[in-house]
């Protein structure tokens, strides 16, 4: 926590105060969701003194200082102001006596909580080859928000061309020319898992990295000067919380009193968060007096509509709304006609739920999104 000793070297009031209704600052404390180093790095996971930080969050726009908190206590914080704020983001450089640890930041709401991970700050830039890549999650999925990312950090002046090859194959799939890049800047490029708007296959993918003059031919066989591999998949388990398969009258096809069951129904406890299993566009968010609240999502680059029964609440996404696989939905609930909380979920064909589509088992699905989701 930002210590009494600091908040009035900063000139200001103690954290105790800031905090307080009615204390020295009106508004709500910003809240930091991410940080990142953009320039003069020493690796792309880790600052250096001197090195630009930009720190993502809400409530950014009026934060006037940084707080380095380094180890536990107040000995060794150290501030730094900030060089440009934005909206959703400030950017600030890191001290000389800057050290290791979470930070938080200070708008006219007080001090925000310190950020969910620590900060790496070497005093010394890494050594090794001319760059250093990381590829930001090893698992992506189709229409998802969170894109296939890689940073890249040349510790020279260098140009350089990014390729991306399907590993199982060896196909080149598409390749970015990035030309001259300045040394210690973070530069990052994102994918979508498409190429032309249409979906790639699943499996596991490779960046790699050339010289500009090397990159398209040697994309498939030559070495790279790095290189960082992910796998691509298709969809998301949508339970995210313990559950269990139903079997007899609660699996697919079973026969009810007047029709056949069209979905799978799983069963867990009531307020367990649902995400999308794949993105795409809401169709229908309604409620009715046996699927209870419902939600129909027609799956982005599929022929596939997901449908999902029983929600405690009424989703708040909005017929027509756009949601990437993973994204959240709802929660598990026993609305409508239900006597025990769990999700009933379905898959229909083209072209769609009621509407000339027909329905088909999802238990090898949901099971197969489920040992690796």
């Amino acid at each position: 926590m930002l210590g009494t000793g600091l908040a009035m070297a900063m000139g200001a009031a103690p954290a105790s105060a800031i905090t307080s209704t009615g204390g020295a600052y009106a508004g709500d404390p910003a809240k930091i969701s991410a940080v990142a180093c953009v320039a003069h790095c020493a690796s792309v996971s880790a600052a250096q003194p001197g090195s630009l930080l930009r720190v993502r969050g809400k409530n950014m726009r009026d934060v006037s200082r940084i707080v380095f908190l380094g180890a536990r206590g107040s000995r060794d914080d150290v501030t730094a102001p900030i060089v440009r704020a934005r909206v959703s983001s400030v950017d600030a450089l890191v001290p000389a006596k800057a050290l290791s640890g979470p930070l938080l930041v200070v708008n006219r709401g007080g001090p925000s909580q310190p950020s969910p991970t620590a900060v790496s700050i070497q005093r010394i830039a890494s050594g090794g080859g001319p760059l250093d890549v990381k590829v930001v999650g090893q698992r992506v999925y189709l229409a998802a928000t969170r894109q296939a990312e890689i940073d890249i950090l040349p510790r020279a002046a260098m140009a350089l061309t990014v390729a991306l090859v399907r590993l199982g194959d060896g196909a080149l799939v598409t390749t970015w020319p990035l030309g001259m890049l300045a040394p210690g800047v973070v530069r990052t490029l994102n994918w979508d898992g498409t190429v032309a708007g249409v979906a790639q296959p699943v499996g596991r993918y490779e960046f790699r990295v050339f010289g500009a003059v090397a990159g398209v031919q040697a994309a498939q066989t030559a070495t790279p000067l790095a290189s960082g591999a992910f796998d691509l998949v298709d969809n998301k388990f949508p339970i995210r919380g313990k559950h269990t398969y139903g079997t007899g009258i609660a699996a697919f096809g079973a026969q009810r009193d007047g029709h056949v069951h069209e979905g799978q129904d799983v069963f867990a406890a009531c307020g367990t968060p649902l995400v999308a299993a794949r993105g795409g566009v809401v169709k229908l968010n309604q409620n009715e007096a046996n699927a209870g609240n419902y939600l129909v999502i027609d799956g982005a680059d599929t022929d596939v509509d997901y449908v999902y029964m029983h929600l405690r609440d009424r989703s708040p996404l909005k017929k027509g709304a756009i949601v990437g696989t993973g994204d959240p939905i709802g929660f598990v609930g026993k609305t409508g006609d239900a006597t025990a909380c769990h999700l009933h979920f379905e898959m229909w064909s083209a072209p769609g739920w009621y509407t000339g589509g027909k329905p088909f088992d999802p238990l090898a699905f949901l099971k197969a999104w489920d040992a690796y989701s």
